[in-house]
Parts: C-alpha cells; sequence; structure tokens
C-alpha cells in the first residue's frame, strides 16, 4: 500500500544512499549461505527508497516500510517489479511469521518509541537462518550524530533541548540511542555479530580509502573488537536461530 499524501525527501538527506546499499550487500554477502538472487528481502524504515532501489536488482524481491509515504516510492516501485513499499508503523508490521531471509534495520533504533518492540518485530518476521542488518549510533559516543553537538544527548533531554534552543541551533534532538552492552542484552534472542572488526579489516571491500581507515586495518582483531563500544556507530549482523 503506498499512500498519496507522499513527502519529498527526509530531513537528514537521502544522498549516497547506493553506496551504503553495496555496503549492506558486502556485509550481507559475507554471511548468506545462499546466492542473494535467492534471497528475500525487507527494509525496515525505508526513509525515501534510495537504499531498496539500489539493492532491489541484486536480489529477488524486497519490501521498504516506513511510517511516512515518500513521493520517490512511486519511481523506484516503477523501474523494479520486485519492489514494494508499504507505508506502516515499523514497531506493528503487517509481514507474516518467518518470511524473508534479510532484513536491514539502518540508523532506526535510536527512533522508535520502543526499540525492543522493533527488534521482536524483527525476530518474527525472520526465517530460521535468516539475517538482520542493524546498524545505529552509540550513546557513548561524546557527539550526538544527528545533531551533532557534543554531549547534549547525555544530559535530561528536556534540559538539552532547552539549552540547544537558547544557544540558536536549530537542530532537532530526536534520537534515543543505547550503548553497545543494552543492544547485546535487546539481541538476547539471535547469534550476534559484531562487524565493525570486519569492516575495518577490509576497507576496500566498502571503498574506505582515507589514510587513516589503511592504518587501522592493521591493528589485531581483538582490539578493534574490544574497542567497539567506543565506536561512533555499532553495525550487527543478528542471525535468527533454527528451531
Amino acid at each position: 500500500m503506498v499512500v498519496t499524501n507522499q513527502i519529498n525527501e527526509p530531513r537528514w538527506g537521502a544522498k549516497n544512499r547506493d553506496v551504503k546499499a553495496q555496503a549492506i550487500l558486502q556485509t550481507i554477502s559475507h554471511f548468506l549461505e545462499i546466492p542473494l538472487t535467492q534471497t528475500t528481502w525487507l527494509d525496515i524504515g525505508c526513509g525515501s527508497g534510495g537504499i531498496v532501489n539500489a539493492i532491489a536488482p541484486k536480489v529477488k524481491s524486497i519490501i521498504g516500510i516506513d511510517p511516512e509515504p515518500w513521493t520517490r516510492w512511486t519511481e523506484f516501485q516503477a523501474t523494479h517489479t520486485n519492489l514494494h513499499f508499504l507505508n506502516e508503523s515499523v514497531e506493528n508490521l503487517s509481514c507474516t511469521d518467518n518470511s524473508v531471509d534479510v532484513i536491514i534495520c539502518n540508523q532506526v533504533y535510536e527512533h522508535v518509541p520502543n526499540p525492543q518492540d522493533l527488534i521482536t518485530e524483527i525476530y518474527r518476521i525472520l526465517k530460521p537462518g535468516g539475517y538482520c542488518y542493524f546498524a545505529g549510533p552509540n550513546l557513548l559516543f561524546p557527539v550526538e550524530p544527528h545533531v551533532f553537538w557534543p554531549f547534549v544527548h547525555w544530559l535530561p533531554r528536556k534540559f538539552a533541548v532547552k539549552f540547544m534552543h537558547f544557544c540558536g541551533s536549530k537542530g532537532i534532538l530526536d534520537a534515543y540511542s543505547a550503548n553497545y552492552w543494552t543492544l547485546k542484552k535487546w539481541f538476547s534472542s539471535f547469534e550476534i555479530y559484531n562487524v565493525i572488526p570486519y569492516i575495518i579489516k577490509n576497507p576496500d571491500k566498502y571503498a574506505k580509502t582515507a589514510w587513516w581507515w589503511k592504518i587501522m586495518s592493521y591493528l589485531p582483531h581483538y582490539v578493534l573488537h574490544a574497542l567497539t563500544w567506543a565506536t561512533p556507530g555499532f553495525v550487527f549482523i543478528l542471525r535468527k536461530p533454527f528451531d
């Protein structure tokens, strides 16, 4: 279902969605036991649809879901017959149980009122043995990534918002991130893979050409894993176990 009162682009932007799509495909391909062309996908919180549009030619089918409709959905659906969009709450989805091979949950959990409900939905919808690409910000990183202010996300929210407005900020502080250990607790029903070390150790696969990526790639895997709790954001692969 796509409704007609659509809006244009998200305020956080829609650039480089093809680059992000390639990073997701690279990460998922590292874990998949079957060819991409045989997989069914779901992108929860897909926004204007740039990522699913880039992934659609590589997979059997893909659905993008977002609580807001977007103008480009119609264009993307017309381009790819295996791509569909649903205008639904990401915490109460109409998708059937055990129905998809791969779920994308990219920079979404911090924007929903109850992220644990979102994670429960991911578990319900994934096929046994299916994978979820789960990425989002780290509460403990000192700079809040949506407004680019230091420390404000550590303060009581009402005070932080008033303080930012007093200082003349027009940024909207409406995200609630979690730390590494809280997320792992929420993921307790899944097999959990921390992908940050893999990404850093393979900069060429992720088109990371800056010199500091090359330097970091020489760090031992165990060091990268131990320091993940302090990174700006997380990337996890969640696998739903077989019964």
